[in-house]
């Protein structure tokens, strides 16, 4: 009798936490959505802009890339900051940079000036994917593959949302309000998250100086020099860029076997399943970069149709991403994890090239065109699902640097389609363009072999044991489970 009255009081106290759960866990996936409009909401009126500054194809481009290549450069520390000082503090401030450089870009005069803000924005959006995966993977590990697919469709909402609420504004207001917009809900989200988001305890972790620095001006200054290449400049800085590249990432190789306490941990970068989620995280970047750049210049330039019009026309590419994420979590489910990505590959692939002669042979074959791009998107979606959902099973899960890595060559894989489209672009090129991604996603398939079953035996799509092998190395999210 007298155990009756304090379980009452325990599930009441228990009924009041659901809500700011589920309030929280919604936070959550809204700054992800945020993070991934704040490169969409220009594509529709990216030809108005670039008339309003002044700017070529190529130079507009630049504006895409900037933000871009500033989050890939920013990624790994905003990966160890997460770690050092707990997720929720990084995640707001954040919000605030991204706030301050979307009013700013709102001013803008020239493409220079854009180009600046843009960059802000990057470096205050790189944070976004690791804190809000760090936050998930730690306070809501019941079902890995659909917190993972949800993920992918928070995502996959700020690409569906992105070109038409751009092209709506930027019809109705001027696209400077686009900007507008977009600080004014980062600022809304950062209210969100002081108020709404669980902590992630900060861990004592010392920066390794000398591995950071090797490894953002090695991969930096490749993905640098695709984006120089994409402003047809001179070939001997590009050439620079990548020598100096390659010896940054030797000698980040170096110091990490030598050292005691490596930026990344080795171990990490052995585990099958981080390096398949990794590199299937960047080739797929890169289709969607290519996709949602060559597709909304080919469309207000060869085929004429205005912002509005194209922001609609794009929504055939990102709402099938969107919807189809949870669906995917169902075949991880069924198939496993690694099975559903190498099938969304190889159906990403031959989209992309049916696309490329659709509208190399025939620029007004719009339903075509529309089916194709949905098609597409549901590829792309399986993919970002697949790989966030393997990457979350791999030994890095609890890890904020190599969390970070991993979103560092995620990022770098969207600069890069960037990148390909403003080197290549012309009407008469557009399979060419939209064919390219096809090299690194026949790379990732096979990779992605390997994470099939790892060294010992085990499964590693799903972190589930194999039939012969011991069971697999606990992560903070086996831990939670």
């Amino acid at each position: 009798m007298t155990d009756a009255p304090e379980m009452t009081s325990e599930v009441r106290t228990n009924s009041h936490q659901v809500e700011p759960r589920r309030a929280a866990y919604a936070a959550l996936l809204a700054c992800s959505t945020l993070g991934t409009l704040s490169s969409t909401i220009i594509s529709a009126p990216i030809n108005v802009i670039a008339e309003s500054v002044g700017a070529s194809a190529s130079g507009i481009v630049l504006a895409v890339s900037a933000f871009t290549l500033a989050m890939v450069l920013f990624a790994p520390a905003s990966g160890w900051l997460c770690q050092r000082f707990g997720s929720r503090l990084v995640l707001g401030s954040s919000l605030g940079v991204m706030m301050l450089a979307g009013a700013g870009a709102s001013m803008s005069q020239d493409l220079t000036q854009l180009v600046s803000m843009r960059a802000l924005q990057g470096l205050g959006c790189s944070a976004l994917p690791t804190a809000v995966q760090q936050v998930l993977g730690r306070h809501w590990p019941e079902n890995r593959a659909r917190v993972m697919a949800a993920w992918a469709s928070a995502i996959g909402v700020g690409q569906a949302i992105g070109p038409p609420i751009g092209g709506l504004i930027a019809d109705g207001l001027g696209w400077r309000w686009v900007f507008v917009t977009h600080a004014t809900l980062s600022l809304l989200l950062l209210v969100l998250v002081a108020s709404l988001v669980p902590s992630v305890a900060p861990s004592p972790t010392r920066l390794h100086v000398s591995g950071l620095m090797t490894l953002v001006i090695g991969v930096g200054s490749l993905v640098g020099a695709f984006a120089w290449a994409g402003q047809h400049r001179s070939w001997v800085v590009g050439v620079t860029f990548v020598v100096v590249g390659a010896l940054a990432l030797l000698l980040h190789g170096l110091i990490a076997r030598r050292s005691d306490r490596a930026f990344v941990d080795p171990g990490h970068l052995a585990d099958p399943r981080y390096l398949a989620s990794t590199a299937a995280a960047g080739t797929v970047m890169c289709a969607l970069g290519v996709a949602i750049t060559a597709t909304p210049l080919h469309l207000g330039r060869d085929v004429g149709l205005g912002p509005g019009h194209i922001g609609l026309m794009m929504l055939s590419l990102a709402v099938p991403l969107t919807l189809f994420a949870p669906i995917t979590s169902r075949l991880s489910e069924r198939f496993t994890a690694v099975r559903t990505m190498r099938v969304g590959l190889v159906v990403m692939s031959a989209a992309l090239v049916a696309l490329g002669v659709t509208f190399a042979f025939d620029h007004d074959s719009l339903l075509l065109a529309a089916v194709l791009l949905a098609v597409t998107g549901c590829a792309i979606g399986a993919g970002q699902a697949t790989s966030a959902h393997v990457l979350m099973t791999s030994s890095a899960a609890a890890h904020g640097t190599a969390l970070g890595v991993s979103n560092m060559i995620r990022f770098a894989g969207l600069a890069v389609g960037y990148s390909w489209v403003a080197a290549t672009w012309a009407p008469d090129r557009l399979l060419l363009v939209y064919s390219a991604p096809v090299v690194l996603i026949a790379a990732t398939w096979l990779l992605a072999g390997a994470a099939r079953t790892d060294r010992t035996g085990r499964t590693g799509s799903c972190g589930r044991p194999g039939p012969t092998g011991p069971a697999p190395e606990r992560t903070l999210v086996d831990d939670a489970l």
